[in-house]
């Protein structure tokens, strides 16, 4: 018999065993062809299929070599190697042969497994450049390259007329729908993105980036439960993605979900631990929750690794509690000596005024917390002229007679507690001590009410606050409903809660009209105290009239113009609660504050500092601790330094 016909015999021998799932007699059959004929690729073929079967992956890959060997060009071959490196979790190796491949056969279905890997890896970047360069060089993919150089060139009308003809050629066109959703969400079309990133996904639900786009774009609009189920879904395919967890984390802790936000954070920086920006966010959500130690410990990590992160130093600075050794204040004078972007030096300047003001060295402090708010002030628009005319506008509205016509609200739920005035005049102490009410959920400075102002202001025909005339009952009850609902993510299940954004003092009227039987109270403090207390917080986000003293000055001359009229037409809807009595008159003054509520007192409102709910305000340490007397008349420090200031509130005064 020759070789030949005792080849085909042991061949077909091998392929009646594997048709009877005998895969280690098939292999060793083959494996002895193999000795007689080491380039029988048939035999090759069976063996690799052979080792997959047996979940010997490492035999598989060494025969798909000696194929390859043979026949390098084998597409079907060059698709296993990569599919059995992904096996074995060597993706550096995958992500080089897929590389290759797609150089080789231009194949887009390869491109997109190729980004899902780098995505994984936390190189979105370079997975959209290796896209572009993918469209750019394929003349088949031209019309589609064209639109993605549009894009990036942000001429966004011809980028939407090149991938519309691309979908009219062919309407299930992944990356054209991809594409346009990142198109519709640049241009601020929210919906349409959402709508064609949904449809990019129901095509293909594996397409990373498409879901990392999509989750993107419901986090910017706050529909903070859809953005967290589709991190959770890349995190279903890619569990060990430190910039998804980081990702996820985010939204966890827009949540409210702290703890699951904390373990998130961590799990980013297990899989990614030089993450300074992950450090960084760990470190905001432990002093939320009161773990002052771990919180300073996550912010010096954030330093180890970025020394420049203003932003650091200022967070720790803003804890309160924190004293800088001569060390770091040092480091922070070296670093502002060199290049550094221009937020980053505003913060290291806060961070400075407030390390000199523990020192009580305060003319070096003021002079940081100027030049802070002077950085802060270049990078900023705000207009105090702006602010007069527009608390003017809304205040000549809701005069008692046009008040007395507008429709009336059935909406009559007493959930929400108010509490609002300018920041830091003690809203956060007043916070704490109601939401230590065993009836009443703390939650945070809610975007709500100025959410519900703004879309009412976007009506073509009138104005905010002048549309409410055209609204009748059922509009401004839906409006009342709508807050209701709204808010319910950020609350547990007392029968009230604390809105506590300071600057729904404005809104006072819109309050009162769609949720009548709203609680509002008006937290004050000394003026100069509020107001130098506010041009040495770095904050956040807005706020934007803190970075001057005139700017701040006119503001606070707004908000008691504002609130006297709120007082003349509203009465005793509205209580005032002073911070000199919650120091100086603390029980008296707490159970006055209670009893407004229309609760019973509880001891637990005069130990608010036991309390554990997170806080995630500047003043968060501060409130964790008994009453202090400390605050008061604090300005007096720097009173050589504020005359400015001074001159505009005595004005009031």
């Amino acid at each position: 018999m020759s070789k030949n016909n005792s080849v085909e015999i042991a061949y077909q021998n091998a392929k009646d065993l594997i048709d009877k799932k005998d895969y280690i007699q098939a292999s060793e059959q083959l494996n002895e062809i193999l000795k007689v004929f080491p380039n029988e690729l048939n035999s090759i073929y069976l063996l690799i299929d052979c080792y997959i079967k047996l979940n010997n992956p490492i035999k598989a890959l060494e025969f798909t070599h000696s194929a390859l060997n043979i026949k390098n060009d084998d597409k079907k071959l060059l698709q296993l190697e990569i599919r059995l490196n992904e096996y074995l979790e060597r993706d550096s190796e995958s992500i080089h042969l897929l590389k290759i491949f797609i150089d080789k056969f231009s194949d887009l279905g390869a491109l997109k497994h190729l980004s899902n890997l780098l995505v994984k890896q936390d190189k979105s970047d370079e997975a959209d450049e290796l896209i572009k360069n993918f469209f750019e060089n394929n003349e088949d993919y031209g019309l589609l390259y064209k639109g993605v150089r549009h894009l990036h060139a942000s001429r966004y009308r011809k980028a939407e007329d090149a991938f519309k003809k691309v979908l009219i050629e062919d309407e299930n066109n992944i990356d054209a729908l991809r594409f346009m959703g990142i198109l519709a969400f640049k241009s601020g079309n929210h919906d349409i993105a959402e709508a064609m990133l949904t449809k990019a996904l129901k095509l293909d639900p594996t397409y990373s980036l498409v879901w990392a786009n999509l989750a993107q774009v419901f986090s910017v609009t706050g529909q903070l439960d859809k953005a967290k189920k589709s991190f959770k879904n890349i995190l279903n395919m890619e569990p060990q993605n430190g910039l998804i967890w980081a990702e996820y984390g985010t939204v966890l802790t827009k949540l409210a979900n702290y703890e699951e936000g904390r373990d998130a954070y961590l799990k980013a920086l297990e899989f990614k631990p030089d993450s300074p920006r992950v450090h960084l966010s760990l470190g905001h959500v432990y002093k939320t929750m009161g773990e002052i130690d771990n919180s300073i410990d996550s912010y010096k990590n954030t330093i180890l690794q970025n020394n420049l992160s203003g932003e650091a130093y200022w967070s720790l600075a803003n804890l309160k509690t924190y004293s800088f050794s001569e060390n770091e204040i040092k480091d922070m004078e070296d670093t502002l000596k060199g290049d550094m972007s221009d937020i980053e030096r505003s913060q290291m300047h806060f961070a400075l005024g407030k390390a000199y003001e523990v020192k009580k060295d305060f003319d070096k402090s003021f002079k940081n917390y100027y030049e802070g708010n002077k950085v802060k002030k270049g990078l900023i628009k705000y207009s105090s002229d702006d602010t007069t005319d527009n608390t003017k506008r809304i205040l000549n509205f809701f005069n008692k007679e046009n008040i007395q016509k507008l429709a009336k609200s059935s909406t009559g739920d007493r959930d929400p507690i108010f509490v609002l005035g300018m920041p830091r005049s003690g809203s956060t102490l007043v916070d704490q001590i109601i939401s230590s009410h065993s009836k009443v959920d703390g939650t945070q400075e809610l975007p709500n009410i100025i959410k519900i102002a703004a879309e009412l202001n976007t009506n073509n025909q009138k104005n905010y606050p002048e549309v409410l005339k055209e609204l009748d009952e059922s509009k401004l009850s839906n409006l009342g409903k709508d807050y209701i609902s709204e808010t319910a993510w950020a609350r547990d299940s007392a029968p009230f809660f604390i809105d506590k954004m300071p600057n729904n003092f404005i809104h006072i009227g819109l309050i009162k009209t769609i949720l009548p039987n709203a609680k509002i109270i008006d937290t004050r403090r000394d003026p100069m105290d509020t107001c130098f207390s506010c041009f040495k917080q770095f904050f956040a986000r807005g706020q934007l009239f803190t970075y001057s003293l005139e700017d701040l000055g006119n503001y606070y001359t707004d908000y008691i113009r504002a609130m006297n009229h709120w007082h003349n037409v509203y009465g005793k809807d509205i209580y005032t609660v002073h911070y000199d009595n919650v120091i100086n008159e603390t029980e008296e003054t707490i159970r006055e504050l209670i009893d407004y509520c229309e609760l019973p007192f509880e001891k637990e409102c005069l130990e608010f500092y036991n309390s554990s709910r997170p806080v995630k305000t500047p003043s968060a340490e501060q409130v964790r601790q008994p009453i202090y007397k400390s605050g008061l008349n604090y300005w007096k420090n720097y009173e050589k330094h504020l005359l400015p200031l001074k001159k505009i509130i005595d004005e009031i005064n």
